[in-house]
């Protein structure tokens, strides 16, 4: 069976999931929308897909004209949930970008109309897909380090004047209302997701400080969040576009700890050094964690879900624990 696939923005995450269709035998690339004519164009040609929609409503005429099975979300975040909602009532899989809402009432609008439908929904956290990952929660789950106390993961980057171009017409994303957050909304949610998938839900927030420095938007762009897990571990995020490139993983057990760098150099410290004995722990220390996107990795899974019916993870669950996780510590900042 093949697939008809119709793209929502043709910006730097449109064309990599662009990249990961037209890898898989089971889908047809249709067509692309996009604000922009120049990337529209560019990523058509690159990817032969045959329909181009340009402009702001691109996505409203896409999904008025095109019979489609699936929609691939990557457009600017305040477009998120209305694309959703619509590409639900045309009875279209999804899969989206991060977030994949910006307030509470867009997620319960979006979770109101998925329950009715038989339809699959990815979220698209590509990091789980990373095979580091999976060692590393092997590691938690055969029990090496013990109960984990404490999760601390550090992430950072230029921000969007240097790792993408987020710089539009519109200049969307440092628009509070557009974006609907800061850097804990862009990269934070990558962070509790992960967390997430390695010691499972979190409980509560306990606090958070954030601050405005080095970019002109009105949001954060540096922030801590402390938090609990419901398996009464501490979490501690710490996000930033003040910094290089950086991505730094601690777990801490009652019976050892692991320390991650995501970036290369020497990657895991561990203790105590018998830890080494273990073949989880020897078969995370002969991976190198070097950043995997893994995106192709998602959509081939995502593909054969939808080709066999069976929801997966990182889910629509998935998407709205990560932003929902946000919009408490936003909540908690705005009472001070």
């Amino acid at each position: 069976m093949t697939l008809k696939i119709g793209l929502m923005g043709a910006g730097a995450f449109g064309t990599i999931h662009l990249e990961g269709f037209s890898k898989n035998p089971n889908c047809q690339l249709v067509a692309i929308a996009s604000r922009t004519e120049e990337h529209a164009k560019a990523a058509s040609e690159k990817f032969n897909v045959p329909k181009v929609y340009v402009g702001i409503d691109s996505w409203e005429k896409m999904l008025d004209n095109e019979e489609l099975d699936v929609v691939s979300i990557c457009t600017p975040n305040y477009l998120h949930a209305p694309i959703i909602l619509k590409a639900l009532e045309r009875n279209c899989h999804i899969i989206c970008e991060k977030p994949i809402a910006i307030s509470r009432e867009e997620l319960h609008q979006i979770e109101s109309k998925l329950t009715s439908k038989d339809l699959i929904f990815f979220t698209s956290f590509q990091k789980r897909y990373n095979p580091f990952f999976r060692l590393l929660k092997a590691v938690i789950e055969d029990g090496i380090l013990g109960k984990i106390t404490l999760a601390r993961y550090y992430f950072s980057h230029f921000g969007p004047y240097k790792s993408w171009n987020a710089i539009s017409e519109e200049k969307w994303f440092f628009d509070s209302n557009k974006a609907g957050g800061g850097v804990l909304l862009d990269l934070g949610v990558h962070c509790i997701d992960i967390l997430r998938f390695l010691l499972g839900d979190y409980d509560y927030v306990d606090g958070i400080n954030a601050n405005s420095s080095c970019i002109n938007m009105e949001d954060e762009d540096n922030c801590n969040v402390l938090f609990r897990f419901k398996n009464d571990a501490l979490g501690l995020i710490s996000v930033s576009y003040c910094n290089e490139p950086s991505e730094t993983i601690d777990l801490f057990g009652t019976k050892g700890f692991i320390k991650v760098d995501l970036n290369g150099g020497n990657p895991i410290s561990f203790g105590p050094k018998n830890l080494k004995s273990n073949t989880s722990v020897e078969e995370l220390l002969a991976f190198k964690p070097i950043y995997e996107s893994a995106q192709n990795k998602l959509i081939d899974h995502f593909i054969h879900c939808v080709l066999t019916k069976k929801q997966a993870n990182p889910s629509f669950t998935d998407g709205k624990k990560a932003v929902e996780f946000v919009l408490e510590a936003y909540a908690l900042k705005k009472k001070r």
